[in-house]
């Protein structure tokens, strides 16, 4: 990771500080130190790799590792892809890398949200249509799902959809049915924050983004932590909505490392294999301990902003 992206006298060390955060979160081996570690090379990374699974999960951090700095180097970049070939594994990631480094952000975004499209609405052309359809119709308002959302107020203190409707409230948070809402997918991206415990600030954002990217069970989980790193730690409103300001130097190594072991550990994507509504009335603590959810016991975080001594994170 340190060879891709050599801190360079940052003040910040941030690649130094997420390679010490993977071994100690994700990898679990904080006996291992750096500085004793021979030089890495192509070659010798492909050599120490047997497992395949293994080999795809590095190639993803070494993609990682050119933003950190929050300035893309095209030098990093070369670096990067000559890992790549040597490994046999070119991930979209590494196609949103190279885009965004050209600073071709239309056609990655383009890309990108069609490989989101495959990725949460499965089905022929047809089925992504009409399911891109009601996520139109939900941000253009509808009343009657607006009224079951604001109904959620009146479920059990505790459970999934009480928590979700205080969530939304206290954030100011447009319901789905609401006009100007941002839609049903992101309920299920607002439940990953609820569950896991990662607040909405940009910090949070991307902690939760390592969430997503160590439960999902495809690579795609790995393009969304490059979206929300692109957007609010680089300071490019890449696929941000109106609205919504992009931020610089919020990746949080620790954090993330956090987030990519504690989603790593879990026993379902949430976004892709669970309906939210199935478990509208079921206490957060019972789907935590459901989901494998570990280290986490808040029901309803402080909103940032609104409170002084709101956290990025409780787990």
């Amino acid at each position: 990771m340190l060879s891709i992206a050599p801190d360079d006298g940052n003040p910040h060390h941030p690649s130094k500080g997420f390679a010490l955060s993977v071994r100690d979160h994700l990898l679990q081996h904080p006996e291992i130190a750096l500085s004793c570690l021979p030089a890495s090379t192509p070659t010798a990374l492909n050599r120490s790799l047997s497992q395949p699974h293994k080999a795809r999960q590095a190639m993803q951090l070494l993609v990682l590792m050119p933003y950190l700095s929050g300035d893309l180097d095209g030098d990093a970049i070369g670096r990067v892809e000559a890992y790549a070939e040597e490994l046999h594994l070119h991930p979209d990631s590494l196609k949103d890398l190279k885009l965004i480094g050209e600073k071709r952000l239309k056609k990655a975004l383009f890309d990108y949200g069609r490989r989101a499209l495959n990725a949460f609405f499965p089905g022929n052309a047809l089925q992504q249509l009409a399911a891109s359809l009601r996520e139109v119709h939900t941000m253009l308002g509808d009343r009657q799902q607006l009224a079951r959302y604001l109904a959620l107020e009146h479920q059990p203190q505790g459970s999934l959809g009480r928590t979700i409707h205080t969530f939304y409230n206290d954030r100011g948070f447009h319901f789905p049915g609401e006009r100007g809402n941002l839609g049903e997918f992101a309920v299920r991206h607002d439940c990953v924050h609820i569950l896991c415990g990662a607040n909405t600030d940009m910090k949070g954002e991307i902690a939760v983004g390592g969430v997503e990217a160590g439960m999902a069970r495809t690579p795609y989980g790995w393009e969304m932590l490059a979206e929300v790193i692109i957007d609010f730690h680089m300071g490019i409103a890449w696929s941000l909505p109106p609205g919504i300001a992009p931020g610089t130097m919020n990746f949080d190594p620790e954090m993330v490392s956090q987030g990519l072991a504690m989603g790593a550990a879990m026993h379902c994507d949430l976004l892709s294999d669970w309906n939210f509504w199935d478990d509208i009335e079921t206490p957060l603590l019972e789907l935590r301990q459901r989901f494998g959810i570990n280290g986490v016991s808040i029901i309803d975080m402080p909103a940032p902003g609104n409170h002084p001594n709101a956290a990025s994170v409780y787990w």
